[in-house]
């Protein structure tokens, strides 16, 4: 591997927290001259960020620094749901992040890790009420997933889901709805590991979002058919971001309005191209969405569901529909 991918790749590693440049060379066992030469060429290429410290300076991947950069980062989920934010970044030359999962998400937004970020808006409200430091835009899309079991589901005993989000969420809901016993619930940082056990047979079915949902072998169950409609992924922003660039969250915002409105099937399959999602799999799942660029009152009463009955001091403190 080239030096420049090596120190690329530990940047990476050390997210939010950065190294010291010392660190870089000691750590991948470079000269000096060869770090100091690869980080300003990285630096111009604005990949990565140094801050001064002392005599010495410390690094960060551009992804990952706990403070704005040049380039609007944007973190996504490993998802089909975010076609038209995928595309909207584009256009604005945005830098697009993608998690393993909401939580790592949602936390490195409340930070500043990222600028602005597609997760549960679920999840995203339980952070903005209790850090205070993020800004909810929008819901990006409604349904998208469900469970998915290897035997009927009133005989399913063990399920595994995603932590604090809409999956775990909607799983609950739907199993009070049914009545159903379950003896074993599993949570899961990483939707390949939880695949992998589902396919293993060690669980006997899965709270999991598209693509995932229409490609898994298995009884089919859609969260939708039991609740109705409900939001799914919302936009949020950093607080610090959002008061002094506010401007670039409402370009976002109108350009994923205008993606909404042209984008095609070709587009949509480009978008995702970069997760390994074939094309088949997501034009399968395209009619398990419906994309949205808005927040409403109806998306802050369904969370009343799950046990979240937000007054008028809350939703002026974490809800902000951008606008021109």
């Amino acid at each position: 591997m080239h030096a420049k991918d090596k120190i690329l790749n530990f940047l990476k590693d050390r997210r939010s927290d950065g190294v010291m440049q010392s660190e870089v060379c000691s750590a991948l066992k470079l000269s000096k001259s060869t770090v100091s030469e690869i980080l300003k060429e990285l630096e111009a290429e604005e990949e990565v960020v140094k801050r001064k410290i002392g005599k010495s300076c410390r690094v960060w991947h551009a992804d990952f620094a706990p403070f704005p950069v040049k380039r609007m980062r944007i973190g996504i989920l490993k998802a089909a749901e975010y076609p038209h934010v995928i595309l909207a970044a584009e256009k604005l030359n945005a830098r697009i992040v993608v998690f393993d999962n909401a939580l790592d998400l949602t936390r490195a937004l409340t930070t500043g890790s990222i600028d602005a970020g597609c997760s549960p808006l679920i999840t995203q409200v339980m952070f903005g009420l209790l850090l205070k430091s993020i800004k909810i835009h929008a819901v990006v899309a409604y349904n998208g997933s469900g469970i998915v079991s290897k035997k009927e589901i009133r005989d399913a005993k063990s399920f595994a889901t995603t932590e604090l989000s809409a999956m775990e969420s909607n799983l609950r809901l739907f199993i009070d709805e049914l009545g159903i016993h379950v003896e074993r619930i599993r949570y899961f940082n990483s939707v390949d590991n939880m695949i992998k056990n589902f396919m293993e047979c060690e669980i006997d079915a899965v709270a999991i979002w598209e693509p995932y949902f229409s490609s898994l072998e298995g009884i089919h169950y859609e969260f939708r058919q039991i609740l109705g409609e409900f939001p799914c992924c919302s936009l949020a922003s950093n607080v610090s971001f959002y008061s002094t660039r506010k401007k670039e969250l409402t370009s976002l915002m109108e350009e994923m309005k205008m993606c909404l409105k042209e984008m095609n099937e070709e587009e949509i399959v480009r978008a995702h191209s970069s997760f390994g999602f074939k094309r088949d799999e997501i034009l399968k799942c395209l009619n398990s969405y419906r994309f949205s660029a808005e927040i409403g009152r109806k998306d802050i009463e369904f969370l009343e569901r799950y046990g979240f009955k937000l007054i008028g001091d809350n939703i002026e403190c974490i809800f902000n529909p951008l606008t021109q």
